[in-house]
Order: C-alpha cells, then sequence, then structure tokens
C-alpha cells in the first residue's frame, strides 16, 4: 500500500490521540523503540488485552472515548479499548485502524440475550495494523479475567496471523462468530458508532439491563 494511504493511519485524531503526551510517554515507558514493527504492534495488544479492563458497558460520551481518558482510566469496553490500541500502535510508529463490525455471541448469558432481545454485539471494536505489506486483524478487547469467567481462550496475536475472539469456549461450545465489517477506520466514526447501538438495541429492556449493572442508553448530556 502507497504510504499517502498509509498516511491517516500513522496520523493522530480527535479520538485516536497519538501525539498526546501521556500516549507518547506510555509507548516510551513500554520501551518498543529496538523492535521490530511486528514485535511492538504483539507488545501493545498484550498490553491493552491484559492491562486494560473490559467493561461490558457502552459508553455516548466523546470524552469517553478519547486515547488518553482510556489510558487514564485503564478500563474501557470494545471500542474504547480499539481507539486506545490504536493510539498506542501510530506512537510507535506502526500503521493502525480502528476496525467495527457486529459480533454475535453465542457464550452471551441468557440474561443479558433476553434483556438486549439479541445476542448480536452491534459495531464491536477491534483493530488491524499494517505489517508486512499488508493488514492484520487484532482484538484485543477481553482481559484475560473475563475470558476466564466465560471460559474462552486466551486471543494471542503474533503480528502475522489474524488475532480474533475463538469461535468455541474451552468447553466446546459455540462463541464469537464475526458476522459483518464495517471497514477500517482511521478515526473512530463517533456518531455511526453510537447510533449504531440505539438502533441495534432499540428494543433492549433497559430496566432489566440497568439492574444487572448495564447501560446502553444514553443518560443524556
Amino acid at each position: 500500500m502507497p504510504s499517502s494511504e498509509l498516511a491517516p493511519f500513522l496520523a493522530p485524531t480527535r479520538f485516536v490521540e497519538s501525539t498526546h503526551p501521556a500516549i507518547v510517554a506510555h509507548v516510551e515507558w513500554l520501551a518498543l523503540s529496538a523492535l521490530p514493527p511486528a514485535a511492538r504492534a504483539a507488545r501493545l495488544f498484550e498490553h491493552v488485552r491484559d492491562d486494560v479492563r473490559y467493561d461490558f458497558l457502552a459508553k455516548f460520551g466523546e470524552d469517553d472515548y478519547l486515547a488518553s481518558n482510556v489510558l487514564a482510566t485503564s478500563r474501557g469496553f470494545c471500542v474504547q479499548k480499539a481507539v486506545l490500541l490504536a493510539a498506542l500502535g501510530r506512537a510507535a510508529g506502526v500503521p493502525t485502524a480502528i476496525v467495527l463490525c457486529d459480533l454475535r455471541d453465542h457464550a452471551l448469558p441468557a440474561r443479558f440475550v433476553q434483556a438486549l432481545r439479541t445476542d448480536v454485539m452491534h459495531h464491536h471494536g477491534l483493530n488491524a495494523f499494517h505489517l508486512d505489506g499488508r493488514w492484520v486483524l487484532a482484538d484485543a478487547s477481553l482481559d484475560p479475567k473475563f475470558l476466564e469467567r466465560k471460559r474462552l481462550p486466551r486471543v494471542t496475536f503474533d503480528g502475522v496471523k489474524d488475532a480474533l475472539l475463538s469461535a468455541t469456549t474451552i468447553d466446546g461450545a459455540r462463541a464469537a462468530e464475526y458476522l459483518v465489517f464495517h471497514g477500517r477506520h482511521a478515526e473512530l466514526p463517533f456518531a455511526e458508532t453510537t447510533q449504531a447501538f440505539l438502533d441495534g438495541y432499540r428494543n433492549a429492556d433497559f430496566a432489566a439491563l440497568l439492574s444487572m449493572g448495564v447501560s446502553i442508553a444514553p443518560s443524556g448530556g
């Protein structure tokens, strides 16, 4: 891919704050400069996967998606983690995109399926790194403790092969099914993403979700 086409995936944006002092300092703290690009991407993937806690909680405030804020809280749901990984990747000199998709979670507990009225995670967030002349998918959304609770294998990324959530649990039951990919993005399409949440879950039982500590509707403001 020509360098001009990769440029947007190395540049900072409003949400992917790859030049923010905290993001730059964090990449320097991780001491990645001596590593080749694939190893840098793999190390950043592991860091976001393991050290940023996954929240099953959609957000609707723009500031919630700023990479610097996700870094500061060390927690977020899939899209927030994808924004942070994109910022860290670009700060480390690796072209990194945000990827959005619809994901069917066959392992979603029945009470959540009943409350959401679906087992599809609309606009699930993950990433793509441009390495050795091609894009490689990497889904760092779920942290080890969450995977353990759901009895899912850990996702590993070597910078060569796609790293996606497992199609089966450790026990052999169906788990993640990637349905539709909505493209690679240099910037988080905030309005499109939040509207996809509202449209996808318009029939949800919000009271039931709130009782389980989950909110997918904007609280206003």
